[in-house]
Formats: C-alpha cells, sequence, structure tokens
C-alpha cells in the first residue's frame, strides 16, 4: 500500500496517509477535511558518488540496520 503526502489548506497542516489506492479519499486528521491537497511524493536514492563501499547510506545503514536492502558493499563483511 503506498503513502501519500498530503496538504490541508483550512488548518495547514502536513501529513501522511497509508492508502490502498492511488484514488481513495482522504481526511485530514487535524481538522476533518475531506479534500486536503495532494503533494508530490519524495523519492529516495543511492548516489553514484557513494565513496569507496558504493552506498551513500552507509553510516545510517550501520546505526539502522539493513536500510538498503542489505546489498550494497558496506554489509558484505
Amino acid at each position: 500500500m503506498p503513502i501519500f503526502r498530503y496538504h490541508c489548506s483550512k488548518c495547514d497542516a502536513e501529513f501522511e496517509l497509508l492508502l490502498s489506492r492511488f484514488d481513495s479519499p482522504a481526511e485530514c486528521p487535524s481538522c476533518g477535511d475531506p479534500e486536503p491537497e495532494k503533494l508530490p511524493s519524495l523519492i529516495g536514492s543511492i548516489s553514484s558518488s557513494a565513496g569507496k563501499n558504493g552506498c551513500a547510506m552507509q553510516e545510517q545503514c550501520a546505526s539502522a540496520g539493513h536500510c538498503c536492502s542489505g546489498t550494497c558493499q558496506c554489509h558484505k563483511h
């Protein structure tokens, strides 16, 4: 299920919702507005200038676990 970002023009809240479909109805959790504005999604990526091990997330992976699915060189010890 995808996560969508929204902005509510009535109460100025920004929030994310986990919805079953792209066209599922959304409601602001702060004020109940049934028509919040859908915001562009943020997409993460791993940079090709990631360093000698090939993982731009190496420090975060070490502290948070396998955030890059364990497929990069920083997990091959």
